[in-house]
């Protein structure tokens, strides 16, 4: 059996382009349908299946279960084929690859897939069947971001019991005792994958242990992004041990999740616990009055014996002293909790008016993208907050009202900046508008909204980013027909370019390029036909075209003494006739033409000194102008060393040589361009867990690390990331020149 590679043909209709992903007893590949004419996801199984009834009877139960629901929630699956001695599944392929790709980015990143996630398992359940390996691998996302459920492999029908299996991060405690299968362990499940989107790993990681899951308490939840309050209580409140404390289905999961982005949540009790002993006694002193009650009780029935003690005992006995003593001991004791009753209070009240201020000015700034125009100053604060909040948990109020109101200060000096940033984001939007950036520019334009609604000038910046899309698609496509010829084609694209947008770039040099082309073109076409017309003796339809060309041209020496020639009635030999073309050429430098005419001149009269030393002449500049024509018709050779080593040798060449240089130079300074944006670098965002090791090839190794920010010649690059105990990851990124800057996730997460 032939081994899977790329190219190889199953069935004479499948095709394989390239390998998406492998698991324990399949391999995904990306391949074309001949039959379909598109391209499909193939699950190819390994060898034991085509052979084994009982699984490929599962496996067409599996495709059943997806099959069953509405269109738009799961993967599509087509059937069912066996070619080759394989057996394999025919897919609907989803170029956005899997959920996992956006752990740890904030939650509107991933808030639409999430809502598909819960609308597919509500679905599911309205069915009767519950998914049981509901996990970010098994979630695909569309060109669009929509998410699809994929591999009901382990699907199976509410209340029955099915073989254990899963991700051990992802099964309900149920589910690890072999309990029946229900809805809840889906629940579970979802609350996992929303732990691990918010956290950037799952939960009990990197230690899950089946008692882990069934006795401990869920790890703290710590977003890597910026997630509402509400959708990680939501995911902690499915994560509970037992299902009656996790939302009762799917859809009431979904609308709080759409509460929480809407910001709509209201706060969730927490689970019903027993208090410890140090919780019970907080709570107690929580509950002032009390211990005071307490207290006054305690002094009162004292104060009774010490009234009593002297008419029981006939006199002021020491037992009668020592309850007097007690007496007032206890009374300080009150007193003093009492005050420090009273100074808790007020330290808990000035914190928590410190924490409100602190939570309306942080919120006010983050619906204003702080985030985004002062990202380190923001985060400050909001760590500053986050530390306030564990020091109010512990009781320490001074010191949380102190860390608020320090947090607090910090946002009130970034509220004065906001005009400032509103500004730069301005500024930012323009320069990459000027440079031909949209999407820079339609992002540096939605930052400036978002820190100023309705804010007219920013909304007039991205309207014009739009324009400027279509119209640079316009200008593409009619360099594409002035490349092909299509002159006529050309110059109605430019001009429609310049419709759409009057200061599309390029649009008015291709017209005035194509205007001097055509007049070049002219001149050189009646010169042509002059020459062709003396060399048969058209004597009077060569002084015509001759005379055209004088007119388009006037200072044309050629025509001049072509037309000279005529009116002095000599017939010029075949040798003058080439030399006058080859001279014609020269000065319109077509050397190409040139050489032939200068080659058919030594030809006829090998001892012609003129023919020879045209031949020298030509020759050079012939084969200078065709590499620089080469260069510039494949510019990506510029992307590698040996092509911008060329293109040096070539400009110093064109540089030193002489005249006539107009169609020259034009070239060499469209091979500059190139030439220099080719090594202008293209910054790439490289984005980490800080355990991966990553290497770029043929650049440097750059360690493990959160994020990293690198500078790269455009060109291809081939990104690793290792991790042991991991797989490794391979990314293929393509850095073309002037393009915006890229980002990349490397992140080794598949244990081996």
């Amino acid at each position: 059996m032939k081994e899977l590679t790329p190219g190889l043909e199953l069935g004479a209709r499948f095709a394989l382009v390239r390998r998406l992903g492998r698991g324990g007893t399949a391999e995904v590949w990306l391949a074309v349908d001949r039959e379909r004419g598109e391209r499909v996801a193939l699950k190819i199984l390994d060898d034991s299946f085509a052979g084994d009834a009982p699984r490929m009877a599962r496996l067409a139960d599996e495709i059943a279960h997806a099959q069953s629901l509405p269109p738009g929630f799961t993967v599509a699956v087509h059937g069912i084929e066996q070619a080759e001695g394989r057996a394999f599944v025919v897919m609907e392929y989803l170029e956005g690859g899997d959920l996992g790709h956006l752990r740890g980015r904030s939650f509107e990143s991933w808030a639409q897939a999430a809502d598909d996630v819960a609308a597919a398992l509500e679905a599911l359940h309205a069915r009767g069947l519950v998914h049981r390996d509901l996990k970010c691998g098994n979630v695909m996302l569309d060109s669009a971001g929509r998410a699809r459920l994929a591999d009901f492999g382990l699907t199976a029908l509410a209340g029955s019991r099915d073989s254990a299996g899963g991700s051990p991060y992802n099964a309900s405690p149920q589910q690890l005792r072999g309990d029946p299968a229900q809805p809840a362990d889906d629940l579970y499940a979802y609350g996992a994958l929303l732990y691990e989107l918010i956290a950037g790993h799952p939960p009990y990681y990197p230690e899950i242990t089946r008692d882990r899951v069934l006795h401990e308490p869920v790890p703290p939840l710590v977003p890597r992004g910026v997630v509402p309050a509400g959708v990680r209580e939501l995911a902690l409140r499915l994560l509970a041990k037992s299902p009656n404390e996790r939302p009762p289905s799917a859809a009431h999961a979904r609308a709080k999740l759409a509460a929480a982005a809407a910001g709509e949540d209201e706060i969730m009790q927490p689970l019903a616990h027993a208090l410890p002993a140090d919780a019970a006694a907080l709570t107690a002193r929580r509950r002032g009055w009390m211990p005071v009650a307490l207290t006054a009780a305690a002094v009162a029935a004292v104060a009774a014996v010490i009234w009593l003690q002297p008419k029981l005992l006939g006199g002021d006995t020491a037992l009668v002293r020592d309850a007097r003593l007690e007496a007032e001991q206890q009374g300080q004791e009150r007193r003093r909790r009492e005050e420090q009753l009273a100074a808790s209070a007020a330290a808990r009240a000035r914190s928590e008016a410190a924490r409100d201020k602190y939570e309306a000015a942080f919120k006010a700034l983050d619906a204003r993208a702080a985030a985004r125009w002062a990202t380190a100053a923001f985060a400050e604060a909001r760590d500053a907050g986050r530390k306030a909040v564990q020091r109010h948990a512990i009781g320490d109020y001074t010191a949380a009202a102190k860390g608020w109101e320090a947090a607090l200060a910090s946002l009130a000096a970034l509220e004065k900046d906001l005009p400032q940033a509103l500004k730069n984001a301005m500024r930012s939007g323009e320069q990459a508008l000027a440079g031909a950036q949209t999407t820079a520019a339609r992002e540096a334009f939605g930052l400036a909204l978002a820190i100023e609604p309705k804010h007219a000038p920013a909304t007039a910046g991205i309207e014009r980013a739009d324009r400027l899309d279509q119209a640079l698609a316009v200008v593409d496509a009619a360099l594409g027909d002035e490349r092909a010829g299509r002159l006529a084609a050309a110059e109605s694209g430019f001009r429609r370019a310049l419709s759409i947008d009057g200061a599309a770039p390029g649009a008015q040099d291709g017209i005035d390029r194509l205007a001097a082309r055509r007049a070049g073109d002219a001149y050189s076409a009646a010169m042509s036909r002059g020459f062709a017309d003396l060399a048969r003796g058209a004597n009077d339809a060569a002084r015509a075209s001759f005379k055209q060309a004088l007119a388009l041209r006037p200072g044309s020496q050629e025509a001049r003494d072509a037309i000279a020639a005529l009116d002095q009635g000599e017939r010029a030999s075949a040798l003058r006739v080439l030399e006058a073309r080859a001279r014609t050429a020269e000065s319109d430098e077509r050397w190409d033409e040139a050489l032939v005419a200068w080659r058919e001149a030594a030809s006829l009269e090998s001892s012609l000194e003129s023919a020879r030393e045209g031949i020298a002449r030509a020759m050079p500049r012939a084969e200078l102008q065709r590499r620089i024509e080469t260069l510039l018709r494949g510019p990506e050779r510029l992307w590698d060393p040996e092509g911008r080593a060329e293109a040096r040798n070539l400009l110093a060449t064109a540089a030193a040589a002489g005249n006539p240089r107009q169609r020259l130079a034009a070239a060499a300074r469209e091979l500059e361009r190139l030439a220099a944006a080719a090594q202008s670098p293209v910054r790439l965002r490289l984005e980490s867990d800080g355990f991966t090791q990553v290497v770029i090839y043929r650049v440097g190794q750059y360690g493990a690390f959160s994020t990293r920010d690198v500078d790269l010649l455009p060109g291809r690059y081939t990104v690793v990331g290792t991790r042991t105990g991991y797989r490794d990851v391979r990314r293929e990124v393509v850095l073309p020149p002037g393009a915006a800057a890229a980002a990349v996730v490397v992140r080794c997460e598949e244990p081996i």
